[in-house]
């Protein structure tokens, strides 16, 4: 499908098709960027919103988010989703953020941030898994419970 689209257009929006050598194996995109095929063939992002998203925690927090690539290294730790919601919302947080440096303290994070968000009302099957954001599973959901909290609160 790639190949046809670069024929009319010159450029396409898709990664191409790629083989082993006995074409016994086939793959979307280059090998050596996983990242963009995982993107791709999942679906689930949204880069206008997310970006708006983005937009948005930077003027609540008064904080630059570092480029797409580390967005999700950014948010991993659950700080800045806590802060968020406590920017937002005051007193909202079920308990006080942990800014230590673990793998503990940013599950204790992002848990925190999930029961403060169910209890302002975010039903809980739009929520988010934990390992979703820790280990970037499924960075669009986080987007999508963001930008519920972006529409509820602005």
């Amino acid at each position: 499908m790639a190949a046809g689209w670069n024929k009319f257009t010159g450029k396409s929006p898709y990664p191409e098709l790629s083989s082993n050598s006995d074409h016994s194996s086939v793959c979307y995109g280059v090998k050596t960027n996983r990242s963009y095929r995982l993107n791709w063939i999942q679906g689930k992002r949204d880069e206008a919103m997310e970006q708006s998203v983005i937009e948005w925690i930077e003027v609540v927090l008064k904080k630059f988010a570092p480029s797409n690539d580390e967005i999700g290294e950014w948010l991993r730790d659950g700080t800045i989703i806590c802060e968020l919601l406590e920017a937002i919302s005051p007193k909202s947080l079920v308990r006080k953020i942990n800014y230590k440096q673990s793998q503990f303290s940013s599950s204790e994070n992002i848990q925190n941030f999930l029961e403060s968000a169910e209890k302002l009302g975010i039903k809980k099957d739009l929520l988010f898994e934990a390992c979703d954001l820790k280990d970037e599973k499924d960075l669009g959901k986080v987007f999508r419970v963001l930008n519920i909290l972006k529409e509820k609160f602005l």
